[in-house]
């Protein structure tokens, strides 16, 4: 074996098709494969629950995803859960911003440059943009928390779903949340990022810039004001 592959193997990597020889396996034999101390059986047990939808999967997905420090289970276990549907939002919403600790906790002095949205960090987040638009009507019900943390990582799943996939109905949530808030920079600084796929919140952000005085703020109300002129086209 070389060592390029030892260390992939370390991590949890496992070919794709290898899955095909355990197809029978057992529900039992999956969840011991899920919670084995070997990475790659951990990431085998995972694309085996693919075909074991239900609320007791999900339970023990969530609870692996949490626990799960190997790059490859990991990546599994949200394949398998971004698969699951609607079934999955809630257990989802309750984890954003409790797993690993990369989340913006300030906002960054380097503005990001692309046209497309950035990928949230929180690896929860993540799942949910998988899972697509039919995640907003839970995730808007949401915004009403006081829980900080989650409130970032919430703002950051909604604005990304809605840029790709052109949303309904959830500029005024957005804008009522940003009004509850918005004496927290991070969560402001989020809200105009979000914004950025909205274009009824153009008017609002004209004004907003005149208003803001931290410079991230106002760099980020000029790049959401120039991708909103950009997809007028």
């Amino acid at each position: 074996m070389s060592n390029k592959q030892e260390q992939l193997e370390n991590r949890g990597y496992l070919e794709t098709g290898i899955d095909s020889q355990y197809l029978n396996s057992s529900f039992e034999q999956k969840i011991t494969l899920l919670r084995s101390k070997i990475a790659t059986e951990r990431t085998l047990g995972a694309r085996l629950l693919k075909e074991d939808k239900g609320a007791k999967t999900t339970e023990l997905l969530i609870n692996a995803l949490i626990n799960e420090k190997k790059l490859y289970p990991k990546i599994e276990i949200c394949n398998t859960l971004s698969t699951f549907g609607k079934l999955v939002i809630p257990p989802l919403i309750e984890c954003l911003g409790k797993i690993g600790t990369n989340q913006h906790k300030k906002i960054p002095e380097k503005e990001f440059s692309k046209d497309s949205y950035p990928l949230p960090r929180d690896i929860a987040s993540r799942t949910l943009i998988r899972i697509g638009d039919k995640a907003i009507p839970e995730l808007l019900t949401a915004l009403e928390t006081t829980d900080m943390i989650l409130l970032s990582e919430l703002i950051d799943t909604i604005g990304h779903i809605n840029f790709n996939f052109k949303t309904k109905n959830i500029y005024k949530p957005l804008q009522s949340c940003y009004y509850r808030n918005k004496a927290d920079e991070v969560i402001t600084w989020k809200i105009i990022r979000a914004f950025s796929g909205i274009q009824e919140s153009e008017a609002f952000l004209k004004k907003l810039y005149s208003e803001v005085k931290k410079d991230g703020l106002k760099r980020e109300i000029k790049r959401s004001l120039r991708l909103i002129e950009l997809n007028k086209k």
